[in-house]
């Protein structure tokens, strides 16, 4: 539901509901619930002339607790007629006998104008209750329940539930009769299914409006947060959230608190910032306090002023000041400066963050290492370009070593699978660097292959940087074959048989992902052959077409009795062979006839 249906939703539940029940709203801690409740539902409620009053359960331990709470917001004479320090509370018939003695009559022999005074205070008419944090309070979730449904049942009350349901329905692992692995719901979880049933009607799974969230809590922070209120900011922020898998929006409420304070810091002590530095410390302060709401226990480099892997990447790290003002409450005028003054140098000289990761440092040295532990940070490489933990700078060195590991120690590897994030990583960078700095410390290759290889990487490279590549590259992962095929328009393989394909196909990688290809790929990647090179088409190949389509169609043959297939796919692999035999006959006969 959008926040207007929600609204509407609720106010119907309100206005024209005759069950008896509550209704619930449930939804992961820090998603926005509360913020909705107070910002969109409560206004909406009033705007429609209808009583509206919130109560949190978090750290309650006592039903009366909630009585008091309840009943002090419902009216405003009965807070005077209450001593503040009071502990019981009533609303409606459910919690008078709460309050009688507090507010000092014989509830079984009161008089006729207290009565009338009580009743008339505690009419809940038109009045919608939200009680959040049902899954923080400390009274029994069965205990709890049953109050909520007497104010429902007894008191006609209409009352909203906030919770995280997840943290209600508790399981644990058990072993069936069959002896398989299964998850139980606890005791308390029953117990708390069984009794919902009778007090709560619907349950609404909570979906956050977050570009409307944003908008509003960055909006209450002023002018010093001001400009990043605008539409391509907040995607920015939800493109942070998204890259993060983190949509924690009391850590974003945190963050902004804390970059508000930075700036009037920064403000009030005329310190000279530029734009960029500036939202370098917004952008990187969000994205850590949403990384420190998933782990807490993250910590900044001992010995650097700025950290990619804490901050939202390389392009908007945290500095080390708005770290130790967040984990620590310490800021200086002079750190401050220096943080700034070490980024201005950056930018000169580059490579504030090159070469620390530890599964990078594992590849340069690739050749005293143990094979295992240069195929484990193999695997840890791809995710860390797209995250931002190796930065751009290393982009050289990394694709230089990964080819050498492939074709000089020969570790059989999709090397794909991190020259691809390193190509997408380098078309979306926007600053002048000189490229050929980026392999200044490389690793020599030895072998001819992986040399010719590693020239055609450093041009697919050079190519995403400069905004002059290709956007019909062929892939060397099984499940990326199907949308490639898809995509080839009429024009684009045209422009394939005109420019030459199969000799740009790195034939180790088309076989090992060969050897990984279902029979349907194996199909399609034929079917993309075959029409590129079919017999009806008069262009006559290049040397060189014809000859990388031999050494493809004898490789192929390696495959032919590969264990991993099944019979299927060894029938795909025949059929293959055979296609690319029968292609190269018709090109010989073609070109020898020019």
């Amino acid at each position: 539901m959008t926040y207007d249906e929600l609204n509407e939703f609720i106010l119907n539940y309100l206005k024209n509901d005759i069950t008896g029940r509550a209704i619930m709203l449930s939804g992961e801690w820090g998603v926005g619930k509360s913020h909705y409740i107070k910002n969109e539902l409560k206004p909406f409620i009033i705007k429609k002339e209808k009583k509206c009053i919130i109560v949190s359960l978090y750290g309650l331990s006592d039903i009366t607790e909630i009585s008091k709470a309840i009943f002090l917001e419902l009216h405003p004479l009965i807070k005077k007629l209450l001593p503040a320090k009071s502990t019981a509370q009533a609303v409606g018939k459910t919690l008078l006998n709460a309050v009688s003695n507090k507010i000092g009559f014989d509830i079984d022999n009161p008089s006729e104008e207290t009565l009338k005074q009580l009743y008339e205070s505690i009419n809940l008419s038109g009045t919608l209750v939200i009680l959040e944090d049902i899954e923080r309070t400390q009274i029994e979730i069965t205990k709890l329940l049953g109050y909520i449904n007497n104010l429902c049942e007894n008191d006609h009350a209409k009352v909203l539930l906030i919770t995280n349901e997840n943290e209600l329905l508790m399981t644990y692992e058990g072993t069936n009769s069959e002896g398989k692995k299964v998850r139980y719901y606890t005791d308390s979880a029953i117990a708390y299914k069984r009794i919902k049933e009778k007090t709560v009607g619907d349950t609404v799974r909570f979906v956050c409006d977050f570009k409307s969230a944003i908008h509003t809590i960055i909006g209450s922070f002023g002018i010093y947060l001001n400009k990043y209120n605008t539409e391509k900011s907040i995607e920015d922020i939800l493109n942070i959230f998204m890259r993060l898998n983190s949509f924690n929006l009391r850590a974003f409420i945190y963050g902004c608190q804390k970059c508000k304070n930075l700036f009037e810091f920064i403000s009030d002590r005329n310190i000279i910032i530029n734009d960029r530095i500036e939202e370098m410390i917004f952008y990187g302060v969000i994205a850590f306090t949403q990384r420190k709401s998933k782990d807490s226990n993250i910590k900044f480099d001992s010995d650097v002023y700025l950290s990619g892997r804490l901050g939202v990447d390389d392009k908007l790290p945290l500095f080390r000041f708005c770290y130790d003002y967040i984990e620590y409450q310490m800021i200086s005028e002079e750190e401050i400066k220096k943080s700034v003054s070490y980024y201005s140098e950056y930018l000169k000289k580059g490579k504030w963050n090159s070469g620390r990761d530890k599964d990078l440092k594992v590849i340069k040295a690739h050749y005293v290492e143990t094979e295992n532990k240069v195929r484990k940070a193999l695997l840890n490489i791809p995710k860390k370009i797209m995250d931002g933990s190796i930065p751009y700078h290393d982009y050289g060195v990394l694709a230089n070593c990964v080819v050498a590991i492939r074709y000089d120690a020969d570790i059989d590897f999709d090397i794909e699978e991190i020259i691809k994030p390193i190509i997408d990583s380098l078309k979306t960078i926007s600053d002048n660097i000189d490229f050929e700095s980026l392999f200044s410390s490389g690793y020599t290759i030895s072998s001819n292959e992986g040399i010719e290889y590693f020239k055609k990487v450093k041009q697919r490279m050079k190519d995403a940087l400069t905004g002059v590549y290709e956007n019909d590259e062929f892939p060397y992962t099984p499940s990326e074959v199907k949308d490639y095929y898809k995509k080839l328009t009429k024009e684009s393989r045209e422009y394939l048989r005109r420019r030459g394909f199969a000799y740009k196909i790195d034939i180790k990688r088309l076989i090992f992902m060969l050897k990984h290809s279902s029979s349907e790929v194996i199909s399609i990647i034929r079917s993309l052959f075959m029409e590129l090179y079919s017999d009806d088409y008069t262009f006559r190949a290049s040397e060189e077409d014809i000859s990388a389509l031999i050494s493809i169609r004898d490789s192929l043959a390696v495959l032919s009795d590969y264990k991993q297939y099944d019979k299927i796919q060894k029938m795909q692999i025949k059929w293959f062979i055979q296609n690319l035999s029968d292609m190269v006959i018709a090109f010989g006969t073609k070109n020898s006839n020019k």
